[in-house]
């Protein structure tokens, strides 16, 4: 069985910015990933009753606020690194941006997108319960459950997968690993797009400045982290 992860991101800054991140494993894979993804947290001393999503990595003022922004990226890298496999990746990730007036609409547009592009990844083995996919989406009060399995179910079965039982929309938190990496992800995918896309940032800041500016630094570490995943596509819809 394939587990599927949809999250989606936007900006303060820019406000038509719109991403849909998903993070994909198969379920044999997803124990061992759970597994180091809550040890690393807890052996860094994160607090389990607050989620680690991405707009905490660099805000020492939110999440875990006793865990300072550099033990967050390295705690980031860790989790990050649980991806790749000796000879291949553990987990697969999508991301989808476009430039959006209306998130809802877009969200549920692009969902099936995203989903088939992840689905036809991993080809159509239809043996001993392999076409079965669980999907999971971070929950969103304006989308309904049936609204996302109107969506999702035909493209299961165009490319010959199955739904096992029915879409999850889930609030993220400490046990919904698959949501935090597909949060995480998309989170340091749109700092990258945005930030370095910021012509007034650049513009503003004089050379012998821009490597300690803090926005920059903080584009070179999404960079830096997102470089650490083996498997990802990206899309842009025009």
């Amino acid at each position: 069985m394939i587990c599927i992860f949809f999250d989606e991101t936007s900006d303060v800054k820019f406000k038509d910015y719109f991403g849909i991140s998903c993070a994909a494993v198969k379920h044999n894979y997803y124990g061992h990933i759970k597994d180091g993804f809550q040890k690393i947290l807890l052996d860094g001393g994160w607090d389990p009753t607050i989620e680690f999503k991405g707009a905490y990595l660099f805000s020492a003022s939110k999440g875990c606020t006793n865990i300072p922004v550099d033990k967050r990226v390295e705690m980031a890298e860790a989790v990050i690194d649980l991806n790749v496999a000796s000879k291949n990746a553990r987990m697969k990730f999508a991301y989808l941006r476009k430039s959006s007036q209306n998130s809802r609409d877009d969200y549920l547009s692009y969902l099936p997108t995203l989903l088939e592009k992840i689905l036809k990844s991993y080809g159509k083995d239809s043996g001993q319960g392999k076409n079965l996919v669980s999907v999971y989406c971070d929950y969103r009060s304006d989308i309904s459950i049936s609204q996302l399995r109107e969506v999702a179910i035909p493209v299961l079965k165009a490319n010959k997968f199955k739904l096992y039982e029915d879409v999850h929309v889930v609030h993220s938190n400490f046990e919904t690993v698959g949501i935090l990496y597909a949060d995480i992800v998309g989170y340091l995918m749109s700092r990258i797009e945005t930030i370095a896309n910021d012509s007034e940032l650049f513009e503003s800041i004089p050379p012998d400045a821009l490597l300690t500016n803090g926005k920059f630094r903080k584009l070179q570490t999404s960079i830096g982290l997102i470089d650490k995943i083996k498997s990802l596509t990206r899309y842009e819809i025009k």
